[in-house]
């Protein structure tokens, strides 16, 4: 497991890492995509067979509820223990690529496997940040990496 969340992870943040973290309680879309909850950990690599089983669980309960497929992966992820909504974008893709999955909004174009139809589907997801947020563990993570973004990124005037 990666902490994404750590001193010397936040130290060598992207600006867009950073813009994403600024912006988490506006795009939690944008933040879930990139990272997961702090304390949670990320798992790079193979999927295990618990985030597999919450990934298919989540695929249909969205089915269910009408939500679109493929716009929201990073609240998709919110349900998906450790991965990201990129890591969740990927392994749809793959299911898809090997034919463990269909969806009519993809097609092959050139060899290559495109989203052809982005209206397919129903509703777009909406979510605010986890209840985990709230506990005194996250807060006082957040106020660390609010100081380290300070200490190592600002750019002074």
């Amino acid at each position: 497991m990666e902490d994404v969340f750590s001193h010397a992870q936040v130290r060598t943040w992207s600006e867009v890492r950073i813009k994403t973290w600024e912006h988490r309680r506006t795009n939690v879309e944008g933040f879930y995509y990139r990272f997961v909850d702090p304390t949670e950990g990320q798992q790079n690599g193979p999927w295990s067979a618990k985030s597999t089983q919450e990934f298919m669980v989540r695929l249909e309960e969205w089915k269910a509820r009408g939500i679109r497929i493929g716009t929201s992966w990073g609240i998709f992820s919110m349900k998906v223990s450790n991965k990201a909504g990129y890591q969740c974008s990927s392994y749809y893709r793959k299911l898809l690529e090997t034919k463990k999955l269909t969806d009519p909004a993809y097609a092959w174009e050139g060899g290559k496997l495109i989203m052809v139809n982005k209206s397919v589907g129903g509703e777009m997801a909406v979510s605010g940040l986890s209840e985990r947020w709230n506990t005194d563990e996250v807060k006082e993570i957040e106020a660390n990496i609010n100081r380290w973004i300070k200490e190592y990124h600002s750019n002074p005037a």
